[in-house]
């Protein structure tokens, strides 16, 4: 006989009504200076809480405040330290899109070129070249899904010309699939495609760079929705550690984990020194950033091996 156990009571939750109102600019201007926050120009204050919004610049005001309520601001805390802060972040995000733009390219290739060379140019239809059958279906949809919409000139061109196969080449419905979609189907090839995938480019494993493409279009993700890179912990799609570099890997939820896997893949690629050079000039330019306690970047990463 099983034991007896306890009635599982959930305690209700308290039914809280939100009452909190929208504010005018100039309203907001006058509770952040009772805060304690000096508004050092007033004109470009107002401006930036029009054009970037309040609640925007809210996550990075919580840097100058006290933690606990009623989160007064830090003596010498001013507004445009908060719009620094904010652009630093910005900057990031633009610079990781540019890196990733970069490596989604060379992956669509990776993907195109050797597999059409071997297979011919519709070889994606084929459940052969898939590593289970429900792979295959849930590319298929992808690349349907993205023919079906926003065709431009040159799958107009090809719908219009020929009737057979019903799908384009791989290289018009690739350019259609969006970088998360590109790992995906990376993903799902069988285990000797993507090992020609990889070398085409790579010297890198083919399951360590699905990991890493998973992990980098979870990235370019949140950048393209303008989440936070500084001081925010990443905890999707952590990358899996190469055993030559794995002593310059951080944390696994640092942005600085992600930023060591864009040097890897784009020094094969011959473009490591860009990257290193633009990120090393990002970081240094807001005083107010610390890249270890904000981003994961260890002291002295840039001496690293990943960055040689």
């Amino acid at each position: 006989m099983g034991r007896n156990r306890k009635p599982n009571l959930k305690v209700p939750k308290p039914q809280v009504v939100y009452t909190k109102v929208a504010e005018p600019v100039p309203q907001i201007l006058v509770r952040l200076a009772g805060k304690g926050l000096t508004i050092d120009d007033p004109q470009k204050t107002e401006q930036a809480l029009k054009s970037i919004g309040y609640y925007r610049l809210l996550i990075y005001m919580r840097h100058f405040q006290t933690g606990a309520a009623p989160r007064n601001f830090l003596p010498g805390a001013v507004f445009s330290h908060i719009t620094e802060l904010y652009a630093f972040d910005r900057a990031v995000r633009l610079l990781t899109l540019d890196a990733i733009e970069r490596l989604e390219v060379a992956l669509r290739a990776a993907i195109i070129n050797p597999l059409a060379e071997l297979h011919g140019p519709h070889w994606y239809l084929d459940m052969s070249h898939y590593a289970s059958e429900r792979g295959f279906h849930g590319v298929l949809g992808k690349i349907i899904q993205g023919a079906g919409t926003s065709r431009g000139l040159a799958l107009s061109h090809y719908y219009d010309k020929y009737s057979a196969p019903s799908l384009p080449p791989i290289w018009l419905v690739c350019e259609k699939l969006t970088f998360g979609a590109l790992s995906r189907f990376f993903a799902e090839l069988k285990i000797d495609r993507r090992k020609k995938v990889a070398r085409y480019l790579w010297t890198y494993s083919e399951n360590l760079l699905v990991s890493w493409f998973h992990s980098l279009a979870d990235l370019r993700n949140i950048c393209a929705h303008q989440d936070r890179l500084w001081n925010n912990p990443i905890t999707t799609f952590p990358p899996e550690k190469p055993h030559l570099y794995a002593q310059d890997f951080g944390g696994k939820n640092t942005f600085y984990n992600r930023a060591v896997v864009i040097q890897l893949l784009m020094k094969e690629l011959g473009m490591n020194g860009w990257w290193r050079s633009e990120l090393d000039g990002v970081l240094t330019q807001c005083g107010r950033v610390d890249p270890l306690k904000h981003l994961g970047f260890p002291v002295g990463w840039e001496t690293l091996s990943a960055w040689a």
